[in-house]
This record gives C-alpha cells, structure tokens and sequence, in this order.
C-alpha cells in the first residue's frame, strides 16, 4: 500500500505523495471567537484517504466552535468562485484569504502598476477540481491550476537592475535612494509582466475550508500554497537592497598593478561597463564606449585591452597614418573608428587569443606582442595604459558603489 504524509493546508503534493513538514497556523472563526493553532502535522496514510484524513485533522482543531450550520454553498461551488475570482485577476480574494506577504507586497506599488501585475500574476489562470470532501463545518479541495511559471522573476529582476545601476553608476538619480527605488519596481514590474507570457506551471493543490458564520466557506491559505497560486512568485522585499546586494556581490573592480595586468587573460572580460570606459577614453576616442562594451560582450575580448591598443597605437586617435585606422592594424582605412574597434576586436579574439589560431602564442599582452606587433616594447606601452585604466575606473567605480550602500 502506498503511504503519504499528509498535511493540512499543503502545497503541491510531492509526485504521487504529499509530504510537506513545515509549521501551519491557523485561525479558526466562529462568532468573535478567533482560536489559532500551531501545530506539526506529520500523519502517515494512505493515499486514497488524504481527504478525508485532512478534514478530521480541521475538525479536531475546531471541534465543538459550532461549524454544525446548514450551508447555502457547497465547497465545490465556494472553492469555484474562489479560483473564478483568481482567473479573473482579482487579489482581493487573496487578501480576503490570506494574511501574509504574498499579498501585501503589492501595497508598495502605485496602483496602476500594482493592477497591472495583478492581472499578469493570474495571466492565463485556469484550474480543474478533482474531487472535494466535506465533514461537518470542514471540507478540502483537491485541485489542478495551471499558472504561469514566475519561479525566474526574482534572479532576472536582479540581473536586469544590475546591467541598469551598472551603466548608470555615476548618475544623480542612482545615489537618490527613492529614486533607484522607484526604478526598481519598474524593472521589477516590468520583468515579472514578461514572464507571466513566457511560460506555464501545473500543480496540483489542496485548498481547506472552514465554514463561516454566513453558512458558507472560508479558504484557509498558507504562505506556500498562496506562492502556489501566484505560479510560484518570490516575494521581492525591498527590491532597492535586493538590487544593490546583488551588485556588491560581483561588481567591485580592482585596481590591478602592472605586473598583475602583464600575467592578465586577456581572452577574459574586464567587468567595466559604459559608464566606467568614459571615465578613460580621450579626445577621438570619446563616443566609442559602447562599441567597446560590446565588443566585450560578443568575444569575452578585455575591452581595456583593445582600448590600450588603440591609445597606445593613435595617441587617442589623434595620430593615424590611415583614415580611422586607431589600431595600427595592417594599411587600411576605416569608415569610422567604431568600424575599426569592431574589426580588429574580432581578429584579436579569434586570430590572436584563441588557442590553435594561426597568431595565438598565449593570452596575455606580451603573447600576443609576438605576433601582433614588430615594436619588442609593445606590450610594456599597451599594459601601462590598461593598468591606468584599471586604476581610474576601480577608484571611481568602487567609490560610487559605496554611495549605494
């Protein structure tokens, strides 16, 4: 015979079994009479008497609170009416419910966005309930929902307003505490809408229910069963601090010495970002930021690097013996300087700093002088300018990051 624990209250049963072993609370109504319980419930049964097995642990708690009344609803229709008013988008019947931060944590948002994320929470909602079972003034439904899958929004919310804060370091409006708050929950909200179109997730639950002194039914909701409901949402919290945490994680950037920077992969990504390249560049190379940036991000090429190449090589572009040619690569010109990082970005990465390339001697700076370069001090010229670089940006950047704090 196979066996379950059961548990009031549960969230999705785990395959063919309910086993959850985590604290229920309730509070039970009756009159003005409120009586609340906390209590491990682990129950060893069979599957097939899960339901029933549910309601005699509800009536043991609420045995003898007068839950004897003729109802008006029975619990498939009460439970329908419940999952119909989610389908349509409405939190209010989680706040009816539910007290806990599943709900609440829209009350920080305006109300235009927060309806906007109601209806994206139960965007594509539906449900089918498999069987009910009363007993007395108790009763349990055992339901499918379907949701859309918002397990990601939270680790998605934190990469997208990492890229934001990351490129907009040194603004006014990043140090303003309320007003990288308010930018976070536009982010958030705007994240969590794009899921809620991205994906599904199917759950089987069961919804207790209590009768209520109107002769109907009351759904008795725990945290994990609401985060069920609402396609497994992490509640946010403090989105600003979420945001920033998540930033001192992975964004301080040290300020290499030049010895470090010559043993440097250079087939590696620096980290820097828009913000911090315009922090270095100079004269002609002013307004190449985000090419560099994205050469970075298309070829893992250190864009420090291909920046020391082009000062060192141009003066900062102000000394080309070829139109646009900042590289000093080959005799060519170029339509732009953009053009110019663009293509000599791609033949570093592939021709000179991946292994078995027809110019790889090795990754670093003085590897790839070997075959890049006729000047022996090349790489010496090259690396003095990344470790500058890496000294103004990591003084600036880590500066600004310990404004956020």
């Amino acid at each position: 015979m196979a066996l379950a624990i059961a548990r009031i209250d549960t969230a999705t049963p785990c395959d063919s079994d309910a086993c959850l072993h985590t604290p229920v609370y309730y509070t039970i109504v009756s009159g003005k009479i409120k009586l609340k319980f906390t209590c491990f419930l682990y129950i060893i049964l069979p599957m097939g008497t899960i339901l029933a097995s549910i309601i005699s642990v509800i009536l043991g708690f609420s045995a003898g609170i007068g839950a004897n009344t003729a109802m008006t609803d029975t619990p498939d229709e009460a439970a329908a009416e419940f999952l119909d008013a989610l389908a349509a988008g409405n939190m209010q019947v989680l706040q009816e419910y539910a007290d806990n931060e599943y709900v609440d944590f829209l009350d920080d948002f305006d109300s235009d966005t927060a309806e906007e994320m109601e209806q994206a929470i139960f965007n594509g909602f539906s449900y089918e309930i498999i069987e009910t079972a009363k007993k007395n003034g108790v009763a349990v439904a055992k339901v499918k929902v379907t949701t859309p899958d918002l397990s990601h929004v939270m680790k998605d919310f934190k990469k997208s307003s990492y890229d934001y804060i990351s490129h907009h370091l040194y603004d006014k409006d990043v140090e303003n505490k309320e007003k990288l708050s308010a930018k976070c929950k536009k982010i958030y909200a705007k994240q969590l809408k794009k899921e809620s179109e991205d994906g599904t997730l199917e759950n089987v639950v069961f919804i207790p229910m209590v009768a209520n002194i109107d002769h109907s039914w009351d759904m008795k909701l725990s945290d994990g069963l609401t985060k069920t409901l609402m396609g497994s949402l992490k509640v946010p919290g403090d989105l600003r601090e979420a945001a920033v945490d998540y930033l001192f994680d992975k964004d301080y950037i040290p300020a290499y010495s030049f010895d470090q920077v010559q043993a440097m992969d250079m087939s590696k990504p620096s980290g820097v970002t828009v913000a911090d390249l315009k922090l270095v560049t100079r004269y002609k190379l002013v307004g190449t930021e985000e090419k560099l940036w994205q050469m970075e991000q298309d070829y893992n090429l250190n864009c420090l690097f291909l920046l020391g190449i082009a000062s060192h090589e141009s003066a900062y572009g102000t000394s080309q013996f070829h139109t646009n040619n900042v590289c000093g690569y080959g005799y060519s010109s170029y339509p732009s300087i953009n053009d110019c990082l663009d293509i000599v970005g791609r033949v570093l990465a592939k021709n000179y700093l991946t292994p078995g390339a027809a110019y790889y001697k090795g990754t670093t700076i003085d590897a790839v002088n070997q075959t890049y370069a006729a000047d022996p001090a090349w790489d010496t010229k090259v690396a003095n300018k990344v470790t500058y670089f890496y000294e103004v940006i990591s003084e600036n950047h880590n500066k600004q990051l310990e404004k956020l704090k």
